[in-house]
């Protein structure tokens, strides 16, 4: 921050229009590419989009994505330009998609010859905009991470961790449109025959998981099988046997397997280095109030079975 506020490069920000920056950006690539320019600089195609329910191990999943093959894989892991494309809600559809095309050509830029993967992990919330992607990269393959019921209100809502209260509001990520409930929600409940006003804090964090994943199948059934689920117990294996070889088409050689697993032994969250990660599924289930359970067999249960459906094993 002291070198930016000394370069006064904060004091001279431009403001472009953006589908005019991707224009003539195009435009400048399709020169080059008739005067075979080939000095590296080239526009690598999404691979992958991974979407998820939130706090069930889709940050370990980009870590394994460019752990496997960190020069040639490029991932970004929630990242402001892609949410906010993503968020954009404008009445004109076609827009809106191409919004999200060039942002993410733009992203998939490179003067490394040796990058040829692209893949984005997309905040929790944007699995509610996975018919945008689909509209915009049909033939994209992509993924949504979820868990069961219990141990992902757990996460959120550990009695053991969460205490504090801060303007009578719980900071949960999945509370944060509590005062604000957007429209999906509302329906969701009514259709659970349930009063937002009378909803605790457990059973509306519930009711917005399952807006996330009512969202996830709907998308999954409309794929053409470019979309998967994919539970959290046996992540690990499961990206290296199956998730990335044959849903994602890379190869995974030794090499790249020894390093998804060492990747894998570290917490992902953590803000120490070298924090083991450990296994806390059962913890959770023990853990779990019975409020937490409730919320979750009412709102989360019927959509946890169906995905597992749909569930790469």
């Amino acid at each position: 921050a002291p070198k930016v506020s000394a370069s006064k490069c904060d004091k001279n920000l431009v403001t472009m229009d953006l589908a005019t920056v991707v224009q003539k950006t195009r435009e400048y690539d399709k020169i080059r590419k008739m005067r075979h320019i080939n000095d590296g600089l080239h526009t690598i195609p999404p691979s992958g989009f991974v979407f998820h329910e939130s706090r069930v191990g889709s940050t370990l999943v980009a870590n394994s994505l460019t752990a496997m093959d960190p020069t040639a894989h490029r991932v970004y892991s929630e990242s402001h330009p892609m949410n906010d494309a993503l968020k954009e809600n404008s009445s004109d559809m076609d827009a809106n998609i191409q919004l999200l095309r060039d942002v993410v050509y733009l992203m998939g830029r490179t003067s490394s010859a040796e990058e040829n993967q692209l893949f984005f992990k997309v905040s929790s919330v944007g699995s509610k905009r996975i018919h945008f992607m689909q509209k915009a990269f049909p033939n994209v393959p992509w993924i949504f991470v979820y868990r069961d019921p219990v141990q992902t209100m757990m996460s959120h809502l550990d009695p053991a961790k969460l205490g504090n209260l801060r303007g009578m509001t719980l900071q949960a990520v999945c509370l944060r449109g509590k005062r604000n409930p957007p429209k999906d929600l509302i329906r969701l409940a009514m259709d659970h025959d349930a009063s937002l006003d009378e909803l605790s804090y457990e059973e509306f964090c519930a009711a917005h998981l399952a807006t996330l994943c009512e969202s996830a199948l709907k998308g999954i059934n409309k794929s053409n099988g470019k979309g998967a689920a994919v539970e959290y117990d046996g992540l690990v294996e499961k990206l290296i046997q199956a998730v990335i070889p044959h849903h994602f088409g890379l190869d995974v050689d030794d090499a790249a397997r020894e390093r998804i697993r060492n990747v894998a032994k570290t917490y992902s969250k953590s803000k120490l280095e070298n924090r083991d990660w450990v296994e806390d599924s059962k913890t959770k289930d023990v853990g779990s109030t019975p409020k937490i359970r409730n919320a979750s067999k009412r709102f989360l249960d019927e959509f946890y079975e169906e995905l597992g459906k749909f569930s790469i094993k």
